[in-house]
């Protein structure tokens, strides 16, 4: 066998972690490299014997044989906390596209000094035969029972988890982790927003106590520190967090919850672009930990995986006895037009909100903001101005052109709905901040909050909002996303949707899908408790298979649906996408390296059409912080051709351009 070389990164615990070294492999130790495993090697002038990672073994010398020193050991034992996160880093780097210190830096944030008194907690007296009983119901227990019957034969699968609002996924999440702290491992429970992280805590300290650790954005680098040396010390079973709370140094990892798991918060939009998702089911097979994946509106990816047998296939289809789900309409908004109604509020909502002030029950008032462009609709028939080739809406730019993201078609806004002639045509454009003010307008004596990016900046002002609903301290909480998102508030009876069609004519091929989902978990917010819930949804659209289908609760339809025009179109699941982002400070620099990219990447696609290369055209937001953007779509049925194109994307280089990549990691089906 000719002579093996590894690469060494020495120092993992300062900010110079982007710099590796190479080293001769001895033959003896051969079978012992691995990446992530841990070796000792001369360092330095004095050749000192420091601990290092194994990153990368080649057969090709990067320097003069003869310099390149040898390994000194390399001990047989499991791949220590650092050595798994490496090797789940060399993966992340592999699957998504970056460079290896990003990956790194990802998963092994640097750890900075902080006081004595925030180094350790000392350990809790906690007992298992302390918790309080969860009783769950038939349903539940045998998902449970299955999980244990598994985990006990050494079965480390990933289920997905499918339960209705209300359903009591959370209860199951609890007994599974039990199972697995009797096993002496550890849990991870992933949720997709900082503003669940309180009501979880609560809930999973109520059986877990103080070994529950708490990881998230919004903590002090102190603080931060002292949860994830919680996880590594073994004196935390529980670490709960958003996404980056997925990278704790548990010394005994067994299972990983990702909640919500349909959420897009779980996707990462900085280099490496990782989705949680994936990245965890990666590190559970590194580490042989369960995975469960929980939603009430399960991506499209992971049903189709489950429905293949790829995913393990749990279902919830009922909340428990005595809890209903909520009666849900739908508000024609074109209809009020034509009565004469102007406001954001219909009169059917209207009626609904002044009978619960009347009765002391609570409203959540849901408008879903999203991007930085409005799509271009009719007030009078309801249409939407979309491009000819991708079934996408045009985004209305400020020059007074829409384009298409997709393909690069490009319209001048028109002056009158194309279909119906009506003049009452334009960019959709509301907010929070409106809806509150029409609220205070209609209803001069209810107590509103708000809940959106600007009034959530200060630290721990989710929880306190929150809080401060619980305590029913206002009538009607009004929000964005945020507010759909898990929560448990048993006083609230009405929801309603101020404008459906935001999320729905989004330029993206996920729009139909992200609607449905937040329509249905919105829903999911109101008759938690005893009493009963209403949902009012408003939109220009009634008739959308995505907004039929969350009225009537029904997921089995739209995916069935969303797989027709996924099919249609070739989109993931079907086919894999992958986007290059084209980034430079001059526009002609930008247009000019992203034409010649393009053709580098056409000359590697003789596939028979398995392929399609689209573009390259200006990104959504062309300029942002004065840097100029194009973007090239790519979608393929092949692995091997999307990876080539992949490494050719990164290899490119054209002065003062630089190049992002954005994969849709999941395998075509």
């Amino acid at each position: 066998m000719s002579q093996q070389y590894a690469d060494i990164i020495i120092d993992i615990s300062h900010e110079a972690i982007d710099k590796t070294f190479q080293y001769k492999i001895p033959e003896e130790l051969l079978s012992r490299a691995v990446v992530g495993a841990q070796a000792l090697v001369p360092f330095g002038m004095g050749n000192r014997r420091r601990k290092g990672y194994i990153i990368g073994i080649s057969d090709k010398p990067e320097y003069d044989v003869d310099r390149i020193k040898e390994i000194i050991d390399i001990p047989d034992k499991a791949l220590q906390i650092e050595g798994k996160l490496i090797k789940l880093a060399v993966w992340m780097k592999d699957t998504y596209g970056s460079t290896m210190n990003h990956a790194l830096q990802t998963v092994m944030p640097v750890k900075e000094k902080i006081r004595d008194t925030a180094q350790k907690v000392p350990e809790a007296n906690y007992e298992l035969e302390r918790q309080p009983v969860i009783c769950l119901n038939r349903m539940q227990q045998c998902l449970v029972d299955s999980f244990a019957e598994d985990y006990k034969k050494g079965m480390r699968d990933t289920y997905l988890l499918h339960g209705v609002t209300g359903s009591g996924k959370t209860e199951v999440y609890i007994g599974c982790i039990k199972k697995v702290i009797e096993e002496g491992r550890q849990a991870i429970v992933l949720i997709p927003e900082i503003g669940l992280t309180y009501q979880n805590v609560a809930r999973f300290k109520q059986h877990f106590g103080d070994r529950v650790a708490l990881i998230h954005s919004k903590q002090s680098k102190g603080e931060k520190y002292r949860e994830m040396m919680r996880a590594q010390d073994g004196t935390a079973d529980v670490i709960i967090g958003p996404r980056s709370a997925l990278f704790a140094p548990c010394r005994n990892l067994g299972l990983i919850i990702i909640d919500e798991e349909h959420d897009m918060a779980y996707k990462s939009e900085q280099t490496p672009k990782y989705h949680a998702r994936e990245t965890a089911i990666a590190r559970g097979r590194f580490e042989q930990a369960a995975v469960i994946l929980g939603s009430a509106t399960p991506t499209i990816e992971s049903y189709a995986y489950a429905k293949l047998g790829k995913y393990r296939l749990w279902e919830l289809k009922e909340r428990p006895e005595g809890v209903f789900m909520s009666e849900v309409s739908v508000v024609d908004l074109r209809e009020e037009l034509r009565l004469g109604n102007r406001s954001i509020v219909s009169k059917k909502l209207y009626d609904l909100i002044e009978d619960r002030l009347q009765k002391g029950e609570q409203i959540m008032l849901f408008i879903n903001r999203r991007g930085y462009n409005s799509f271009v609709s009719c007030r009078e028939c309801g249409e939407v101005i979309t491009c000819p080739k991708c079934d996408v809406s045009l985004s209305l730019h400020d020059n007074g052109f829409m384009k298409c993201h997709y393909c690069g078609y490009m319209m001048r806004a028109p002056k009158q709905c194309p279909k119906c002639t009506s003049k009452l045509i334009g960019g959709f454009g509301t907010g929070t901040q409106k809806v509150e003010e029409e609220i205070h307008r209609l209803f001069p004596k209810a107590r509103t909050l708000r809940m959106d990016k600007d009034t959530t900046i200060r630290k721990n002002a989710h929880a306190e909002i929150i809080t401060d609903f619980l305590n029913r301290k206002a009538d009607i909480l009004i929000g964005t996303q945020m507010i759909v998102k898990g929560h448990d508030f048993n006083n609230v009876t009405l929801v309603g949707v101020m404008l459906a069609d935001i999320s729905l004519f989004a330029n993206d091929y996920r729009a139909g899908e992200r609607t449905f989902s937040l329509l249905t978990q919105a829903a999911g917010r109101a008759g938690r408790g005893q009493k009963p819930g209403q949902v009012l949804i408003q939109t220009y659209r009634p008739e959308h298979y995505a907004i039929a289908s969350a009225a009537k609760q029904d997921y089995n339809s739209f995916f069935d649906m969303e797989m027709s025009y996924r099919r249609l179109m070739k989109y993931p699941p079907i086919y894999h996408m992958m986007v290059v982002l084209i980034v430079a400070s001059d526009y002609e620099k930008a247009q000019t390296a992203s034409e010649q990219l393009t053709e580098m990447l056409k000359q590697l696609t003789d596939n028979e059409g398995k392929t399609r290369i689209i573009g390259p055209s200006d990104a959504t937001i062309v300029r942002l912080n004065d840097m100029y953007r194009r973007v090239i779509y790519i979608k393929s049925m092949e692995d091997d051709i999307l990876r080539k194109l992949r490494e050719c994307a990164e290899a490119y280089s054209y002065e003062q351009t630089s190049i992002q990549i954005d994969v849709d990691p999941m395998q075509s089906y």
